[in-house]
């Protein structure tokens, strides 16, 4: 350290230390890259301690050279990022040192004002997003909704379409995503021109197989004609509604989630899987996957279906959609590890009916084939 730094450590005085902070950011940050995890320590620890008596503008001349550094200690990134907006900025929008977890901290102390800042972010995880569109107010919808390098969860992009119903600048940014689903596009059909419809249909069909589309046919005759009867909240007589209708388990499944009736959904699945409903919904909200797993697959839901329930799940209990795909992972396994146990079975029995008849004298396998 240079006397004159010593000098001002020395002395003290509030002035002494806006000159410290000043120039120890000044000779440290510009040669960051090249410092040493110990020196990075003391860094930080010197620029948080004399930080409440540094200057606004030294502030930002200190955030604006640590803002791109993929070395700034964390700690004092976090502290720059709840100052002002004036000097958070840059640290809020691009700083790499800035976990998910950090974001999601962050977003409970800081203003609009930050969010619509932190909203510009290349690399906010879904996760992060939800919170932001909770918190934030109509300026961070509609940037949030036009950052198009990040991808949003279901949950907000339906939170969006709501505001978006009042706010045509947002309703613009929303149905212009890249990452727009069918159901996501269907919801802005009625609030679009004509023009958007368009090429909101071209998404719907372009992302849909032959296969996906004739469901989404079915599944609106089925809305049609069933009609009223899809409102029950008796799943057994729903079910015996259903069955007399010809409607599949799938069918029903996929209606009620996207209904939003998750709690109907598990019930369903615990009559058709033949297990009590307590024990069941304790599995779906506790994580239990292997009883989950296997209720679906005696009800005979298709892997598509238990996706759809899995994804339906994450949502409902706000967990990472990670685990969603895991289960799905582990259902495709165990409907391929019982369709085979299945086939052994079936292999092993003609095997022992080949065995026994082909021991029987020809006589006997005569007398046995003329049932005498």
């Amino acid at each position: 350290m240079s006397s004159k730094l010593i000098q001002l450590a020395q002395e003290g005085t509030d002035e002494a230390h806006k000159q410290l902070f000043a120039q120890i950011s000044d000779l440290v940050a510009i040669d960051l890259d090249q410092r040493t995890d110990n020196e990075l320590a003391l860094f930080a620890e010197v620029m948080l301690k004399l930080y409440g008596l540094s200057t606004p503008k030294d502030r930002v001349r200190l955030a604006q050279k640590l803002a791109p550094q993929a070395n700034t200690p964390n700690q004092l990134a976090r502290r720059i990022a709840e100052d002002d907006v004036r000097v958070a900025s840059p640290v809020l929008a691009t700083c790499p040192v800035l976990t998910q977890g950090d974001l999601l901290d962050l977003i409970e102390r800081i203003s609009n004002a930050h969010l619509q800042v932190l909203a510009r972010r290349p690399d906010l995880s879904p996760e992060v997003s939800d919170q932001i569109a909770k918190k934030g107010d109509r300026p961070v919808h509609r940037i949030l909704a036009g950052n198009r390098e990040i991808k949003l969860s279901r949950e907000t992009m339906l939170q969006l379409v709501k505001f978006a119903a009042e706010d045509g600048v947002l309703l613009e940014d929303l149905s212009l995503r890249p990452d727009l689903t069918p159901t996501i596009c269907q919801s802005l059909m009625p609030l679009v021109n004509e023009e958007a419809r368009k090429r909101l249909r071209g998404v719907i069909e372009g992302s849909l197989s032959q296969e996906q589309l004739n469901q989404f046919a079915r599944l609106k005759e089925i809305r049609r004609e069933f009609g009223s009867k899809l409102e029950l909240t008796d799943m057994a007589q729903l079910w015996r509604e259903a069955e007399r209708a010809k409607i599949t388990v799938d069918e029903l499944m996929i209606l009620l989630l996207q209904d939003g009736r998750f709690n109907h959904a598990i019930e369903l699945l615990s009559a058709r899987g033949r297990i009590a409903m307590k024990p069941l919904k304790d599995a779906v909200f506790s994580g239990k996957k292997d009883l989950v797993l296997k209720t679906a697959a005696k009800a005979g839901l298709t892997s598509s279906t238990f996706a759809l329930f899995v994804k339906t799940r994450s949502e409902h209990l706000k967990i990472p959609s990670a685990q969603g795909s895991d289960w799905t992972s582990s259902y495709l396994k165990h409907l391929e590890t019982t369709m085979s146990a299945k086939k052994s079975r079936c292999g092993d029995f003609q095997a022992k009916r080949k065995e026994r008849t082909e021991i029987l004298p020809t006589g006997a396998t005569a007398a046995k084939a003329s049932g005498s």
